[in-house]
């Protein structure tokens, strides 16, 4: 089985909030960490981001609602969270939804890679990562969310969630650490 790591929305606009920006050094350890053992093992790994046009035209049904412009492509909004770096062998995919398959070619890229487990981090749980968790199970991948590498915004509503995507689609999660000694000893 072979495993990717995914880096979703590691972006300045999704920590604008001062409870959302105190998530940001334990998720830049834990993904920096996961990330080094990918390279090291000579796994894919991909970073997903959010980018809308300026025109409208790529933003969400809210976006549009609200008249909310945010994540526009060539702003600070939309560039990478200080302190993040990311892996130089990234590919790196540009949605325009929460789901990271909607309106991509994420799950051509994967299959091309040879891509069965997706090992989920980056923000949030209870957004972007959740969603592309489902949309991965629907499409036959199997999901690892690293939980101490995946951020939320409703603190309340975490756990709950974890709960009912790891129950509902039969994934699973695990620790960082936990993780990178599975890749370490080829159990992935």
């Amino acid at each position: 089985m072979t495993s990717a790591l995914v880096i979703i929305d590691m972006q300045q606009w999704m920590f604008r909030l001062p409870e959302r920006m105190t998530q940001v050094p334990a998720l830049l350890s834990n993904i920096t960490r996961l990330a080094a053992a990918f390279e090291a093992s000579s796994l894919p790994i991909y970073d997903v981001r959010t980018e809308h046009k300026a025109d409208r035209s790529s933003w969400s049904r809210l976006m549009l609602k609200y008249d909310y412009p945010c994540l526009l492509e060539n702003t600070s909004g939309a560039a990478v969270v200080a302190g993040y770096i990311p892996p130089t062998n990234a590919r790196k995919i540009i949605k325009t939804a929460n789901c990271a398959f909607l309106r991509t070619d994420f799950e051509e890229q994967l299959r091309n890679d040879g891509v069965s487990r997706l090992v989920l981090t980056g923000v949030f749980v209870d957004g972007c990562v959740g969603l592309t968790a489902a949309g991965a199970a629907q499409r036959g991948f199997e999901v690892t969310f690293i939980e101490d590498g995946i951020g939320q915004t409703d603190a309340e509503l975490r756990d709950p969630l974890l709960k009912w995507l790891i129950e509902d689609y039969e994934l699973e999660s695990a620790e960082a650490e936990e993780f990178i000694e599975r890749l370490g000893s080829h159990e992935e």
